[in-house]
């Protein structure tokens, strides 16, 4: 099932199991800070707290179902090449691992209630056209749920049908 989201945003969710959606926009590092009278400040917070509530707004657009325990997080960041850039990879700034904070924490209290509940995470940073995120949301219980009721239909048919 497919949602049309805000922004250019779009995402599907699939029997609760699983939910993958693409925010749109520059994906924003959360991490350098910069201490001002004693006070540590994001550098750049305002446009953090934008994109990270454009992770929990899209996230919940989609109707992403929160997880109770465990969940593995896989990301795609696409960032746009410039012109003047020949290398294949993005492997200079924005550091992935700020990245995938921002993404976590973007995401806490509408997939998760803490992201100490992510027990796998994978992330890629590419170039492409459209700048963003694809994020992609599976819940570990529900998964193996679902795992074990198929594995008992399997058994049930050839306890029927078999020999």
């Amino acid at each position: 099932m497919t949602h049309l989201a805000k922004h250019g945003n779009f995402g599907e969710a699939i029997t609760g199991i699983s939910t993958q959606f693409f925010v749109k926009g520059r994906p924003v590092p959360q991490g350098s800070l910069k201490f001002i009278n004693g006070h540590a400040i994001h550098m750049r917070a305002q446009d953090l707290a934008l994109w990270r509530a454009d992770i929990s707004n899209t996230a919940q657009f989609v109707g992403i179902e929160k997880a109770l325990e465990s969940v593995e997080v896989h990301l795609t960041f696409t960032l746009k090449k410039p012109k003047s850039v020949n290398r294949k990879e993005p492997h200079i700034r924005p550091d992935i691992d700020k990245l995938i904070r921002a993404v976590l924490d973007g995401l806490t209290g509408v997939a998760y209630d803490d992201d100490g509940q992510v027990t796998k995470i994978t992330a890629v940073k590419e170039y492409g056209e459209t700048e963003g995120v694809l994020i992609r949301v599976i819940d570990k219980v529900k998964l193996s749920r679902s795992l074990l009721n198929a594995e008992s239909v399997i058994d049930e048919h050839f306890n029927r049908y078999g020999d």
